[in-house]
């Protein structure tokens, strides 16, 4: 598992100068692609995926919290009521049998005090802590998207030299990190960029044995799911910020209509994932939404993940 050999499915690019003229790969090269479709075939093209690259497969899923935004379902989910909602800011570590793979980056007090409006925001260092240790110790990080909460942790890190080289960005992440960053403190620049494993790619590319990237432009243009078959067969798909909480998912409703203007969501892409995303568990894809706080902790309890990172 020290070397994981990426297969790209349609570019891999690393990308320097593109970036000055604000352009995307696909206008670079003039290349038109269709619309990714969420249906059963690209489910049967990530399962084919997922296996095109050799080797030991996951055994476990690991999470760790290291904030959390107190939030209603009237902010995070579209007709929701004034109940508390508490919006978790995650980490998660897939456990290989002799290595692991992070997937997003956990963030600093000074970035989580941006999600806080001014208002001071249950935050948890030595969690953090624990996210920057495994971020060092793993083999490869993948991040869902460019927000400060997800990437913050391998930008602004006194282990980049060490973090950057091993951590899978793509175009779109980029571009929006060195152009049009969520917060000043997420601000990139082309010496930086060159230090991460860059790609870009049509709809899916897998990046380790059982593990898929799934394009899902919607909430930023460079979102990701992803998707990881274990060892025994089960299946998984981490949403990323598609959906804020299970219930977005279950009803099929998106943010409020305040929330999508703000972040400047494609409303119609993440209606087509969250329909896609809906019928996952009859399909037995077990669905992981990186905010929610109320069905992650009952995972937990069944032992479909595990509390904590395991730290060398």
């Amino acid at each position: 598992m020290n070397n994981i050999y990426l297969k790209i499915s349609i570019l891999f690019v690393l990308l320097s100068g593109l970036f000055h003229n604000s352009l995307t790969a696909q206008e670079t090269l003039n290349l038109t692609f269709p619309e990714i479709q969420y249906n059963d075939d690209l489910l049967a093209k990530i399962r084919l995926e997922a296996n095109t690259i050799q080797g030991e497969k996951a055994t476990e899923i690991r999470y760790i919290k290291f904030a959390e935004s107190p939030r209603t379902f009237a902010q995070t989910v579209e007709g929701g009521t004034d109940e508390p909602y508490i919006q978790a800011r995650t980490a998660y570590q897939i456990v290989f049998p002799h290595s692991t793979i992070m997937l997003d980056a956990g963030m600093d007090e000074e970035v989580h005090e941006f999600f806080g409006n001014g208002k001071k925001q249950p935050y948890f260092p030595s969690a953090n802590d624990s996210v920057q240790q495994a971020l060092r110790q793993a083999v490869k990080i993948l991040i869902t998207h460019e927000h400060g909460d997800h990437v913050a942790g391998v930008l602004r890190t006194k282990y980049f030299d060490e973090i950057a080289p091993k951590t899978i960005l793509t175009y779109q992440m980029l571009n929006t990190l060195v152009n049009k960053p969520q917060m000043p403190q997420l601000k990139t620049d082309i010496e930086k960029v060159k230090n991460f494993v860059t790609v870009d790619f049509y709809d899916v590319l897998p990046v380790a044995p059982g593990i898929v990237l799934i394009k899902a432009p919607g909430h930023t243009p460079g979102e990701i799911m992803v998707y990881t078959q274990f060892e025994n067969g089960k299946e998984y798909i981490f949403t990323g910020d598609v959906s804020w909480s299970y219930v977005g998912i279950e009803e099929r409703k998106q943010k409020p209509a305040s929330q999508v203007k703000r972040i400047g969501e494609d409303a119609v892409r993440i209606q087509y994932q969250l329909d896609w995303l809906n019928q996952l568990p009859s399909k037995g894809v077990q669905l992981i939404v990186s905010h929610d706080d109320i069905i992650q902790p009952q995972l937990i309890k069944k032992g479909i993940m595990k509390k904590g990172f395991i730290l060398r």
